[in-house]
């Protein structure tokens, strides 16, 4: 996933990567010498179908698979577990090929287009029309095996199987491992020494602000110098005010049955969020001149209390400094007694060619690395949210994502994502329009105008 996400958004009810926004940029370009190394004790596994009827490798007819991928630096133990595990096990080797994440969709392009495509392809994810927001480019349905009768598939979240069914197609052709969440990560130090508790609700959430700014310091870290990053309050915000009145809202901006415009009010109360904030100085002075490295080192020595963004931030903050203790609650936009939204997504994984002159092996690896024995070192690798409910975690930061999750109203992606919210291939670019109207170099209304404009045109093509 891209995180300069121009539209992100993407999928579940639970569910990738958590503090790995979705790739790396690795300049490796290719792999396949695994040094399988034991997977972190932080996640356990409990006894997985899929893993426990491994037959033999000396029983197993041999079968090379071709593996192109985007993301090795990012699980670089659990890959090398991985493809030893399916030689050792299953007789089966695989040629991993690594590629630049921003090399990534070329590849992948130029790979379909020359017939040249491996029996596994990593993809940034699909939506309804089976086209990839991240790779830009719609995928031939024929081209990809259904997943649909993997044993491990049982052991995955029915809401996430279900979601990623919502094609054309009706067909699986991947499984999302871990989610992101959009909220708060907060300096537990920091909200202690000023004796501020979770908030629960907006009240709550601006007497914890203004108390902060009233100690001098900056209540809300802001990297909005990364147009990105300006999203994430908004999305939050529109998870609660307008998802959360109704969820069908989303595909009816993106088929044209209605317009920003239309419910105008329900936008500008999201919009104002934001706006407000920076106007009540919630967020340091030259927000739009500090990248989100910075503002993440902020909260990280605790010259800010909070961070909103996604949970894959974690790493960032943590990187800062090691010994801080982050926390997470959902952002409470909600009045007293309302429901809290927690925006989820996540949507990349791995397909099977379906022209593969080893299918039935392929299909054999995707069962064992779904199953729970290998998805626990996935999950240790990424300190991910996992979508297989046979693998458990005991990180601390993890569980509380996890608690939020359980308590509060989980929405399965956020705006812009999924193929919602907008027409394919409109060319408005919310996280740039979003960074101009916090510059307050557009309005509201201009803002929902363009969007509205440039919506009607990707209709009309």
């Amino acid at each position: 996933m891209n995180k300069k996400w121009a539209s992100i958004g993407f999928v579940i009810l639970l569910t990738i990567g958590l503090l790995t926004a979705c790739g790396s940029n690795s300049n490796s370009d290719s792999s396949s010498s695994p040094s399988a190394s034991a997977a972190s004790d932080t996640p356990v596994a409990s006894e997985s179908t899929a893993a426990s009827e491994s037959p033999a490798a000396s029983e197993s007819k041999a079968a090379n698979l071709g593996y192109l991928t985007w993301a090795y630096s990012d699980r670089t133990s659990s890959t090398d577990a991985l493809i030893k595990d399916l030689k050792d096990k299953f007789n089966i080797t695989i040629d991993m090929q690594n590629v630049p994440t921003d090399q990534y969709a070329t590849t992948l392009k130029t790979k379909l287009a020359s017939a040249d495509l491996p029996d596994l392809v990593m993809i940034h994810g699909l939506d309804k029309a089976l086209y990839s927001n991240g790779e830009k480019l719609t995928v031939d349905a024929s081209q990809f095996a259904d997943l649909s009768d993997l044993k491990s598939i049982a052991e995955f979240l029915p809401s996430v199987i279900e979601d990623r069914k919502k094609n054309k197609e009706g067909k699986l052709y991947y499984v999302p491992i871990s989610t992101n969440a959009l909220g708060v990560l907060y300096n537990k130090k920091v909200f202690a020494d000023n004796g501020i508790a979770v908030p629960t609700n907006i009240d709550e959430f601006i007497a914890a602000s203004e108390k902060l700014k009233a100690a001098k310091i900056t209540p809300i870290a802001a990297g909005y110098k990364d147009a990105w990053t300006t999203q994430i309050i908004p999305f939050i915000a529109f998870g609660q005010y307008v998802n959360g009145k109704d969820m069908s809202t989303r595909e009816k901006l993106a088929d044209g049955s209605l317009k920003y415009s239309d419910i105008k009010d329900d936008v500008t109360k999201v919009l104002n969020v934001q706006q407000d904030w920076a106007a009540k100085g919630y967020f340091q002075d030259n927000f739009l001149g500090t990248d989100i490295n910075v503002a993440s080192q902020m909260v990280a020595t605790g010259k800010a209390a909070m961070l909103i963004n996604g949970t894959w931030q974690l790493g960032a903050i943590q990187g800062a400094n090691p010994d801080a203790e982050i926390g997470f609650f959902p952002l409470p936009l909600n009045a007293a007694g309302e429901k809290t939204i927690v925006p989820t997504s996540a949507d990349e994984g791995i397909l099977i060619n379906a022209k593969s002159k080893d299918l039935d092996a392929a299909k054999q690896a995707m069962d064992y690395y779904l199953s729970a024995e290998n998805q626990t070192r996935v999950i240790a690798d990424l300190n991910g949210i996992p979508t297989n409910t046979k693998v458990q975690v005991s990180n601390p930061f993890v569980k509380e994502v996890q608690a939020s999750m359980a308590a509060n109203a989980v929405q399965p992606d956020w705006w812009g994502g999924n193929g919602n919210y907008q027409p394919p291939g409109t060319t408005f670019a919310m996280d740039k329009e979003l960074q101009n109207l916090v510059a307050k170099g557009i309005t509201i209304d201009q803002f929902i105008k363009d969007y509205d404009t440039a919506n009607a045109k990707a209709l009309n093509k």
